[in-house]
């Protein structure tokens, strides 16, 4: 399910792609966000911290998406 204007959200055990492109399985407490348009998924509260603070210094930091538009 999807909030209007938002890209869904992963289904509950399905496995979904990190930041940092690791992979986990997405549960109800999974960290994420939206960025450009797509949803970003993170393994750890300090990884989320940090892509917020500066994504650019992030685990996302070389990863193509972050690279779009700049």
């Amino acid at each position: 399910m999807s909030v209007a204007g938002q890209p869904p959200i992963a289904n509950l055990g399905s496995v979904v792609t990190t930041a940092c492109r690791g992979f986990i399985h997405f549960e109800a407490a999974t960290l994420h966000t939206v960025y450009r348009g797509r949803r970003i998924y993170f393994c750890l509260p300090a990884c989320l911290k940090t892509f917020q603070d500066d994504p650019k210094i992030s685990c996302m930091a070389g990863n193509p998406l972050l690279e779009q538009g700049e």
